[in-house]
């Protein structure tokens, strides 16, 4: 468990239920195909606001997202992918190496620069580099495990796309009742779903599409799935999100402010104002999650503090 997510007491709610309730409060409950805001503009504005909190949080509090991940070396490789959900795709707090993969062999490498790659050079890694999405380490390793700790960034919101019908193992996912619960279209405008459970909850994720019909989506790797579990658009997806309950007031505000300015409303000034304030409610929330005491001294027992 991360720090951060023992302060969770509640999983926020399902998006579309997010979007109902900002249609009620500024009035946009009348939608169709023609008329009204979409809720994919409504989707697009949460998602602003969650990755523009995670930002605030971030830049006064860099720990509270950190979660840390493996990764497999290729002999001879000295170019790895990070994690696709690291945050602005190369926030890294560390990176170690060991030989073997065993834990007690890790040692920390330093940060290094472009210019101290190594190109077709082997050996034991001292450096990593950061480079649009990649690490490279300087030597490249012949075996052994990367270690990184990166901040994770919170997973983009989506609607329910589709359930799963039938529990499988394969590349062609099955639906309930043989229907879509939104257009096919939408899932077409992506690349690649999620796979989640009513909570949200990933159960597999960033699998590439290969086609789509009203009855089955077909995936280009095979995968095992579950019945009754939900299929979302996008990479790195869910239903609902990341951040705390206590957050979603918040997500609510934001997406109002931003329907409110869309239609010239007087009352998106007024909503500018109670935004900031939220903003800095938050942010010093949770300094108590992230400002931990780094260093304890240790006093000697045998010191004579009576001098």
């Amino acid at each position: 468990m991360k720090k951060w997510e023992k302060y969770i007491e509640d999983n926020m709610r399902y998006v579309q239920y997010l979007i109902d309730q900002v249609r009620r409060e500024t009035e946009n409950e009348d939608v169709s195909a023609f008329v009204g805001i979409s809720d994919a503009e409504f989707l697009q504005y949460f998602n602003d606001a969650q990755h523009r909190l995670q930002s605030l949080i971030t830049a006064k509090h860099s720990r509270v997202f950190t979660t840390e991940a493996t990764i497999d070396i290729v002999s001879g490789q000295e170019s790895y992918d990070l994690p696709s959900d690291i945050f602005l795709d190369n926030k890294i707090h560390s990176a170690e190496y060991s030989s073997t993969g065993d834990t007690d062999d890790y040692y920390i490498l330093d940060e290094g620069e472009y210019r101290d790659r190594a190109p077709g050079s082997s050996g034991s890694p001292s450096k990593y580099i950061r480079l649009s999405g990649k690490i490279i380490l300087a030597p490249a390793p012949t075996s052994g495990k990367i270690r990184l700790n990166y901040v994770k960034r919170v997973r983009e919101l989506d609607l329910r796309r589709a359930k799963l019908g039938v529990s499988s193992t394969g590349t062609v996912l099955t639906l309930e009742n043989n229907t879509l619960l939104t257009d096919a279209v939408d899932l077409n405008n992506h690349s690649y779903i999620c796979i989640v459970d009513d909570e949200g909850v990933s159960k597999n994720k960033n699998l590439k599409i290969s086609s789509v019909t009203e009855t089955q989506i077909n995936i280009t790797s095979s995968v095992s799935v579950s019945a009754n579990d939900f299929i979302v658009g996008g990479k790195d997806t869910t239903t609902h999100s990341d951040l705390p309950r206590n957050v979603e007031r918040y997500l609510i505000s934001y997406c109002a402010w931003k329907i409110l300015k869309r239609d010239s409303s007087v009352d998106s000034r007024e909503a500018t104002g109670e935004l900031q304030e939220m903003e800095r409610d938050i942010i010093e929330s949770y300094a108590m999650i992230s400002d931990d005491v780094q260093f304890i001294p240790e006093i000697n027992t045998w010191d004579d503090w009576g001098i």
